[in-house]
């Protein structure tokens, strides 16, 4: 083969090129981990891309200003002035410039934040199997982790539900921090400090997505120990510690305001736990629920029954505790000859599995919190499968097709509100919330019938919740029955008088009853708790049937600045009002 055949074929004197076909090759060879974990987790969660919008989403983004009336990228500053959860709020409102409320490109976003993650899981378990498994398992430990992280069920929370993009998007850069670590570790030189500056960035902008991010620097701090670097241990374990000082406040008012629940307690909620009893539920949850449902899957609920834990004496307590002391101390043992292990152990119990257990949340249990605890179930899953190298592409391949498939079933009940809440209904048939969620799913599907029954059970189980007495007395006014929906919104005033929705509701009965000026005192009253779209929409139509044109018109034009995105409705009544108005 003459010299310049040679050079057409990527050789010369038998050396192939770097830039030639055979590198192109060994490239496609190096993405194809990345290609088919991104894959597969895009095919997992296909399904989530024809649901709407259902439970949280409706307050916390479609009726949320700081999102609904985002319409210029200059607005984007206003969101680092936010306290907490800066970065997902942007997040959705940034979906919402470009897309609108689209409910399928907020769901791909979930879905590409979920491959990101699902990717950089198979990066950290890359690199810890570079440090502590045998060359060969290392490709297949990886992929085995990455792969476990796109399709387990307990994911689902986190990412077909839009909401749950706090904690997905929380853990990818809580999950880059802790690989630059990882990565700027192996660097020789001044190179690594390089990495370990990209990681705090990471870091920080983790903590601007999500409280439980504290935990990051514990995780790493572990991560030293188990690499035999203490002194930067310390020095990184000491982190929280000064980040918590900073922010002393701040937190203090987020643990008080947290911990009071004060807007579900005023509509008739049972209040949060008090820290004590909190604490010790939330050990018992963490091995209970959420290690049983990384273990073993099934029935994934969105409001779970979890009975209280009163005093340490309580067996099915002590016994998680023996659980989570039997982890631990299996950590210890496995450091010096399987330091896989310790490091799944580590990243699983110094996470938000912690975090948790110190803030004293209404909900006890919700599977989306532990989706960056995840990460050490991954490892310690992926090591099960892969310990024997023989059998680990088929052990791999079982789990993430019975696991897949769990995942592409549960995630057809974050369909709609209706699917959600029977779910949840069936499942904790003795909770209030699932029978007052099912019931309003029901009533905004026109079921209304099916509505009252919920709300009538909601209230059986709970007598003073007061949002079922005004989605009540809301079905009884859309039948003109304005008796019986004044009485229903009455009762509501009674056991919740901070809430607007009632006051909103009696004076659209008033205005039914062509008692105008009281229904305007009524929407006056309301505004005072809750400057809302709909007041003023409502304002505007009794001023109009009062002939008072001018001041009907300014109050459809504040509606319309409220809600940019539902402008539409404002924009015909003022069409309405100019008809109806004498000529001059």
């Amino acid at each position: 083969m003459d010299s310049a055949r040679a050079i057409k074929h990527g050789k010369e004197n038998g050396v192939i090129k770097p830039h030639e076909p055979a590198d192109y090759r060994s490239n496609v060879m190096r993405a194809a981990p990345a290609l088919l974990i991104a894959i597969t987790a895009t095919a997992v969660y296909a399904n989530t891309l024809r649901h709407g919008f259902v439970f949280d989403d409706m307050e916390g983004i479609l009726n949320n200003p700081l999102i609904n009336r985002f319409s210029d990228l200059s607005q984007i500053s206003q969101f680092f002035r936010e306290r907490w959860r800066s970065l997902p709020q942007l997040s959705y409102a940034l979906t919402y410039y470009f897309f609108g409320f689209d409910a399928r490109a907020f769901h791909a976003v979930n879905i590409a934040i979920h491959a990101i993650n699902s990717i950089l899981v198979f990066g950290i378990a890359r690199l810890a199997a570079r440090r502590w498994l045998p060359l060969a398992q290392k490709d297949a430990f990886a992929l085995a982790a990455a792969l476990i992280h796109a399709v387990h069920p307990i994911y689902s929370e986190a990412v077909a539900y839009i909401w749950g993009r706090s904690s997905s998007l929380c853990a990818l850069f809580y999950f880059s921090s802790l690989l630059l670590v990882m990565k700027g570790a192996l660097e020789p030189g001044r190179r690594k400090y390089l990495w370990f500056g990209c990681a705090i960035v990471c870091g920080t902008l983790a903590w601007k997505t999500k409280e439980e991010a504290i935990t990051l620097a514990m995780a790493i701090a572990g991560l030293f120990v188990l690499q035999g670097s203490r002194r930067a241990a310390a020095g990184t374990a000491l982190i929280p510690f000064f980040l918590v000082m900073s922010r002393w406040t701040d937190i203090g008012r987020l643990y008080v305001r947290v911990g009071e629940n004060k807007p579900l307690v005023a509509a008739g909620s049972q209040p949060s736990l008090s820290p004590g009893v909190y604490f010790l539920t939330h050990v018992k949850a963490s091995v209970s629920s959420y290690l049983r449902l990384f273990i073993w899957p099934q029935n994934l609920n969105v409001d779970p029954l979890v009975e209280p834990v009163t005093h340490v004496y309580d067996p099915l307590f002590l016994f998680c505790i023996i659980v989570l002391l039997s982890l631990v101390l299996g950590g210890l043992l496995a450091a010096r000859n399987h330091g896989i292990v310790s490091f799944g152990i580590l990243t699983l119990l110094v996470s938000p599995l912690t975090a948790y257990a110190l803030m004293p949340l209404a909900d006890v249990v919700a599977e989306h919190r532990v989706y960056i605890s995840g990460l050490g179930f991954d490892l310690l899953m992926a090591w099960a499968t892969t310990l024997c190298f023989r059998y680990a592409k088929m052990a791999t391949a079982l789990a993430i097709l019975i696991l897949g498939s769990i995942t592409i079933r549960r995630n057809e009940v974050w369909n709609n509100n209706v699917t959600l809440w029977q779910d949840a209904e069936r499942k904790s048939p003795t909770l209030a919330r699932p029978h007052l969620n099912l019931g309003l799913a029901y009533q905004s599907a026109g079921q209304l019938d099916a509505a009252l029954t919920e709300y009538h059970h909601a209230i059986s189980i709970n007598s003073r919740l007061a949002p079922a007495y005004i989605n009540m007395g809301v079905i009884y006014l859309s039948r003109k029955d304005l008796a019986s929906a004044e009485a229903m919104l009455k009762r509501a005033v009674e056991l919740a008088p901070t809430i607007a929705a009632s006051y909103i509701n009696l004076a659209i009965v008033a205005m039914g009853q062509d008692r105008l000026e009281g229904a305007l005192l009524l929407l006056d009253k309301a505004a005072s708790i809750e400057d809302t779209y709909i007041i003023h929409l409502n304002k505007g139509d009794i001023l109009a049937r009062m002939n008072r044109y001018e001041e009907a018109a300014g109050e459809y034009h504040r509606a319309a600045a409220l809600r940019p995105d539902l402008r539409k409705q404002a924009d015909e009544r003022l069409k309405r009002l100019s008809d109806r108005r004498p000529s001059p």
